[in-house]
C-alpha cells in the first residue's frame, strides 16, 4: 500500500535522483549553500522568496493551473483542478507533473499549492481578493440566478472581465441594488471573488492552451536553391570582417563614457568607416566584447589580451567563437540609444544593455524556429509562442525581444527572412552541448557551407580589383585599403586617394601593397595603381597630428624623474620638449601619479594659470577585460548529479543539522518544536510552536493552542 503523501518534504522523498536534479537546476538557488537533506530542501523551495522566484519558470498552462490552485480549496483533486481550467485530468497531466517536479505542488489524490502561492496570489486570473463580507458560494450563485434575467449580456461581458469596473448610471444602481458588485472607497465598483466565480460557473480559466503555439507565415520561398545558404555564409564573413575593425582601435581608439559604454557619436563614427550598418556594426562589436576580444582602461577602448590568440584561429573557428558568444550572452544590441527607465539613453558596451534572463528567452525562440522549417515566422507568431514560455513577461518585453533576435541573428548568419539557416539550426543544437562540442560543430557547419577560399585578384587599369570568389586571409588587408563596391559570388574593391590616404593614417605600408598585389595578380599590376599609390606615398606626413589629452610642463630634470618613476609608468609619457610632456591620460589621473612619484603638482588652466579648482576624475574601470557574464543568475556550484548525492547523504544522516537546517525541516514536516528564545536580558523563554516560514534571517511561527503568530529573529532562537 502507498504511503500518504502528507509534505511537500513527503513528495520529494519520493523522487528519483532524475528528478531532484531536474529540481535543482531549474530553481539553482535551492542550492546554495546545499541543504543537508530532503527536509531542508523541501522548506526552502517553500520559502516566499523562491517560490516567488519559481513563477518565472512556468509556462502559460503551468501559470493557469498555479493561479486555479490558488483559488480552489486546499487539497483540490485533479479533476476539480482540470475542470478550473476548462480541461480534463489527461490534458493537464503533464503540467501537474511538473508542477510536482519543480516543488510547487505537492500531492496525488489531493493537489496543495505550497503556502508563499496560495497567500501570495492575492488577485489570480483577475480575481479580487476574498475579503469577509463576501457570499459565500450557495448564496453567490442565488444571486446571480436572481439577476441574470434582466442583465444576462452584461453578466456574460463580467465574467472574464476584471473584478473592478468603472461606472455610476442606471445599470452601476442596478448591479448595486443585485449584489453583483460592491462599491469600494475609492468609489470603484468590484465583484466579489464569490460572485465572479459564480458568473464563470465556478471555472477559474475560460481556456486552456497546453500546447505550444508553433511559429506562422508563409512558405519559405528560396527562387535560386542555394542562395539562401550562400546569403548565410556572406554574412557570416561579413561578421568577422567587422570584427577586424577592432584592430583600429590602436591608432584612434573610441572613448569611455562614465557610466560605462561605448559614446554614440564613436559607434557612428565606427559603423561608418566599416561600412556597415548601425546595428549589424553594434551586433558584432557587443558580441566581440562579450567573448572578451575588447575591453577598456577607463578612458578608451582596446583589444585584449584576447586577441591576438583569437586572431590565429581559422576564421571558420572565429565565427564559431562569435555565434555561441551571440547566443550565450546576456545583452541586447537592438536597445542600443533607447532610454532605460530613467530616461538615460543606453549605450552599447555597457550594463545599460544587460537584460536577465534574456539568454533564456533567445535560447526558446531559437528552439522555436527549429520547430517549424519551411516556414517564414511572423513577428507576431514568434512573439505569442515567446509570450506562452514566459506569460510573465511584459508584452512590450516580448516584442523587443523577438525583434532583436531577428535582427541581431541575421547580422551573424543564422536567420534569415523569418527562418533559421543552415548555420543557425547548428546553432540551435550547439546550445545543449558544451563549450568544446559546439564550438567545433559550428567550426564544421561554416567549413561545409563556405566556398573554398580563393588567393589571387584581377587588377584593372580604372584602379578596380576584383576577387572571384570568399577572399582568403592573405588577401583580407587589401579591404583596409579600398572601397567596398559590391558583394556576392566574388568582391570588387576600388583604389582611391581618399581611401589610400585612410590606410596611410592608420600606419598601412604602401609597399607591402603593392607587394601584396603583385604576388596575388593574374596580370602585371597596371601603372596607374603605381602611381596612385606613390603620388599619396609622397603626399603623407607633411602635416603630423595626434591626439593628447594632457599636457605637462616642467623643468627637464623634473619630467626625467617623472618619466623614469614606476609610478608614473600608465601615463606613457611623450616627449614634445625637453620641458613639455603629453599624454593620453586625463589631468585627474596624471595628477595622481605624479604625487605617488613624490613630486608636488599643480593643476593649470588653457591659458597656464592654476585653477580654479583642484581637478580630480578617478580612473574607471580596469585593466584590458571585457566583463564577461556567464550566467542569467544563480547557476548550480555543482554538477546536478553530486549535489544530489550529498542531499542524499545528508539525509541519511551524514551530517549535523545546523539550527536552521532543523527550522527548515520542522516547516518542511508542518511539525512543532520546543523554540527557546533569547530576551532582551539574556535569558530565555521556551515556547511550543510550529515553524511556518524562514525569510530573510526572521522566522515566523504559531505557538501551540493559539492563532496568533509572531515573528523572532533566527540568531535569537536555541533548541534544545
Amino acid at each position: 500500500m502507498t504511503a500518504v503523501i502528507r509534505s511537500l518534504a513527503d513528495s520529494l522523498r519520493r523522487f528519483g535522483d532524475d528528478r531532484l536534479e531536474a529540481l535543482l537546476v531549474a530553481r539553482p538557488d535551492l542550492a546554495s549553500p546545499l541543504p543537508k537533506g530532503i527536509g531542508p530542501l523541501a522548506a526552502r523551495a517553500a520559502g516566499a522568496g523562491s517560490a516567488r522566484r519559481a513563477l518565472s519558470a512556468l509556462t502559460l498552462p503551468e501559470l493557469h493551473l498555479v493561479e486555479a490552485l490558488a483559488v480552489l480549496p486546499d487539497g483540490a483533486s485533479p479533476r476539480e483542478l482540470a475542470a478550473a481550467v476548462s480541461s480534463d485530468p489527461a490534458t493537464i497531466s503533464t503540467a501537474v507533473e511538473r508542477l510536482e517536479t519543480l516543488a510547487v505542488v505537492w500531492g496525488e489524490d489531493e493537489l496543495h499549492l505550497i503556502r508563499p502561492l496560495r497567500e501570495g496570489l492575492r488577485t489570480p486570473a483577475g480575481l479580487a481578493a476574498p475579503e469577509a463580507g463576501d457570499p459565500t458560494p450557495q448564496e453567490a450563485e442565488r444571486i446571480v440566478e436572481a439577476a441574470r434575467g434582466q442583465h444576462d449580456g452584461v453578466l456574460d461581458t463580467l465574467a472574464w472581465g476584471p473584478s473592478t469596473v468603472q461606472g455610476n448610471g442606471h445599470l452601476a444602481r442596478q448591479l448595486l441594488e443585485a449584489r453583483i458588485v460592491r462599491r469600494e472607497e475609492d468609489g470603484t465598483l468590484r465583484l466579489p471573488r464569490s460572485i465572479h466565480l459564480a458568473l464563470r460557473k465556478g471555472r477559474v480559466r475560460r481556456i486552456h492552451t497546453a500546447l505550444r503555439p508553433g511559429p506562422q507565415g508563409p512558405p519559405l520561398h528560396e527562387r535560386i536553391p542555394g542562395s539562401r545558404t550562400a546569403q548565410a555564409v556572406e554574412r557570416a564573413f561579413e561578421a568577422l570582417r567587422l570584427v577586424g575593425t577592432v584592430r583600429g582601435f590602436d591608432e584612434d581608439p573610441p572613448g569611455v563614457l562614465r557610466r560605462g559604454g561605448i559614446p554614440q557619436r564613436d559607434l557612428n563614427r565606427l559603423a561608418e568607416r566599416a561600412g556597415s550598418d548601425l546595428l549589424t556594426y553594434a551586433t558584432v562589436l557587443q558580441t566581440a566584447w562579450q567573448v572578451g576580444l575588447i575591453g577598456h582602461d577607463g578612458q578608451e577602448w582596446h583589444p585584449t589580451r584576447d586577441w591576438d590568440a583569437h586572431r590565429e584561429r581559422s576564421a571558420e573557428s572565429r565565427w564559431a567563437e562569435l555565434a555561441l558568444g551571440w547566443a550565450r550572452g546576456h545583452h541586447l544590441a537592438a536597445v542600443v540609444g533607447t532610454p532605460d527607465s530613467s530616461g538615460t539613453a543606453r549605450p552599447l558596451l555597457s550594463d545599460l544593455t544587460r537584460r536577465d534572463g534574456v539568454r533564456t528567452r533567445r535560447g526558446s525562440l531559437l528552439r522555436a524556429l527549429r520547430t517549424s522549417p519551411g516556414i517564414s515566422a511572423t513577428p507576431e507568431s514568434l512573439q505569442a509562442s515567446l509570450a506562452w514560455a514566459f506569460p510573465l513577461v511584459p508584452a512590450s518585453v516580448i516584442a523587443e525581444e523577438t525583434a532583436a533576435m531577428l535582427r541581431e541573428g541575421e547580422a551573424l548568419g543564422l536567420v534569415d527572412a523569418g527562418a533559421l539557416t543552415v548555420l543557425g539550426g547548428q546553432l540551435v543544437l550547439a546550445l545543449d552541448e558544451d563549450v568544446m562540442q559546439a564550438d567545433r560543430r559550428l567550426t564544421e557547419a561554416l567549413e561545409v557551407s563556405a566556398p573554398p577560399p580563393v588567393s589571387e585578384v584581377l587588377v584593372d587599369a580604372d584602379l578596380t580589383v576584383v576577387i572571384p570568389g570568399r577572399p582568403s586571409e592573405q588577401l583580407m588587408p587589401l579591404l583596409d585599403w579600398t572601397e567596398v563596391v559590391s558583394r556576392g559570388g566574388a568582391v570588387t574593391l576600388r583604389l582611391s586617394a581618399s581611401s589610400i590616404r585612410r590606410a596611410l593614417g592608420v600606419g598601412g605600408d604602401p609597399e607591402l601593397l603593392l607587394d601584396l598585389l603583385r604576388e596575388h595578380s593574374r596580370a602585371p599590376l597596371p601603372q596607374a595603381v603605381e602611381y596612385l599609390v606613390r603620388d599619396e606615398q609622397r603626399r603623407h606626413g607633411r602635416v603630423q597630428v595626434s591626439r593628447a589629452a594632457t599636457v605637462l610642463q616642467a623643468e627637464a630634470e623634473v619630467l626625467d624623474l617623472l618619466q623614469a618613476a614606476a609610478e608614473a609608468t600608465a601615463l606613457n609619457l611623450r616627449r614634445l620638449a625637453p620641458t613639455v610632456a603629453v599624454t593620453m591620460s586625463d589631468p585627474g589621473f596624471a595628477l595622481q601619479c605624479a604625487r605617488r612619484a613624490g613630486l608636488s603638482p599643480q593643476a593649470v588652466g588653457a591659458d597656464g594659470r592654476p585653477a580654479d579648482a583642484q581637478l580630480s576624475h578617478s580612473l574607471a574601470g580596469g585593466p584590458l577585460a571585457a566583463d564577461l557574464v556567464t550566467v542569467d543568475g544563480p547557476e548550480l556550484r555543482l554538477p546536478p548529479a553530486e549535489a544530489v548525492a550529498r542531499i542524499r547523504e545528508a539525509e541519511a544522516g551524514g551530517a549535523d543539522l545546523s539550527v536552521t537546517d532543523r527550522l527548515l525541516e520542522a516547516i518542511a514536516q508542518g511539525t512543532s518544536l520546543a523554540l527557546g528564545i533569547v530576551d532582551g536580558r539574556g535569558g530565555v523563554v521556551v515556547k511550543q510552536a510550529q515553524p511556518i516560514s524562514l525569510e530573510g534571517g526572521r522566522l515566523r511561527a504559531r505557538e501551540a493552542g493559539r492563532d496568533e503568530e509572531f515573528t523572532v529573529l533566527v540568531h535569537r532562537v536555541t533548541l534544545g
